[in-house]
């Protein structure tokens, strides 16, 4: 009894540590948001003493936040339709076709998940070069498909698993073609999935820093995450505006996340059922 009572004690304290660990970062950069310059550099732990929304007006103005906004809704957007179209469609395939060549394929897609973006950036990146898309839009969005084609990839598949296919066959009888069904039948109960994969590959790609670093450059369009990177100076940065562009940056994903909340619960719920 005292053993466990002793267990307990080290698992609550361990998990108080972790919660501190990962929620001061948030803590600091919500609060230096709202403080001047000097009570940034002074006392960056403390309260705001004097609440200012200056911040706000001068990283929108000076860090160049609505072209930093642009890039990234248009890489992030571009790449979610793109990866959607394709992961959707290829997982539909597989789920339905029982065979050991697709059972093969969905593993080869599967073990993807295991590989770090750090591990095939270079390759990337050369790849990239070869074809002409190194430091261009269309180079990112491609790059961006290929790293979160597997997790969307598998979460189609499980999802598809769920759906009966006597709709499926009906159609066929009808004489419908198996594009037509897929769009016009599947695709629509694919919403929660697809919430899913909105929200999960979204965050992912909007927070990116190293691949667009590395693919993308100033000239070309630095998105939110590079451009915050890019307004730290190396001998001196003015934190005011770092924090509140920091601010601008988790505004689109926490709205996205609102907006889609409800998908969102109804695809985990179906997963756990089928589960």
């Amino acid at each position: 009894m005292k053993r466990r009572k002793k267990v307990s004690v080290i698992s609550r304290i361990a998990a108080l540590f972790i919660t501190v660990i990962f929620a001061l970062p948030l803590y600091i950069a919500v609060v230096n948001a709202f403080k001047p310059y000097e009570d940034i550099v002074m006392k960056p732990l403390a309260p705001p003493s004097a609440f200012t929304l200056q911040n706000f007006v001068s990283a929108w103005n000076s860090a160049g936040i609505p072209r930093l906004y642009l890039n990234s809704i248009l890489i992030t957007g571009c790449s979610l339709v793109l990866l959607i179209l394709v992961a959707s469609m290829a997982a539909y395939i597989v789920a339905r076709k029982n065979t050991k060549f697709y059972n093969g394929v969905y593993v080869f897609f599967l073990m993807g998940l295991m590989i770090p973006v750090q591990m095939i950036l270079i390759p990337s990146i050369k790849t990239l070069a070869f074809f002409h898309l190194l430091r261009t839009m269309p180079g990112m969005i491609l790059f961006n498909c290929a790293v979160y084609f597997s997790v969307s990839f598998f979460l189609y598949v499980e999802f598809f698993k769920t759906l009966p296919t006597s709709l499926e066959e009906s159609a066929k009888i009808d004489g419908a073609s198996r594009f037509v069904i897929f769009r016009s039948i599947l695709l629509p109960l694919l919403k929660p999935c697809t919430s899913t994969v909105i929200i999960f590959s979204g965050m992912w790609i909007w927070n990116d820093f190293l691949p667009p670093l590395y693919i993308l450059d100033a000239k070309t369009g630095s998105t939110i995450t590079t451009g915050i990177y890019r307004a730290i100076g190396q001998y001196t940065t003015n934190w005011d505006i770092v924090f509140g562009a920091v601010m601008w940056a988790s505004v689109p994903v926490v709205i996205l996340y609102l907006c889609m909340q409800k998908q969102f619960r109804h695809g985990m719920v179906a997963g756990a059922v089928k589960g």
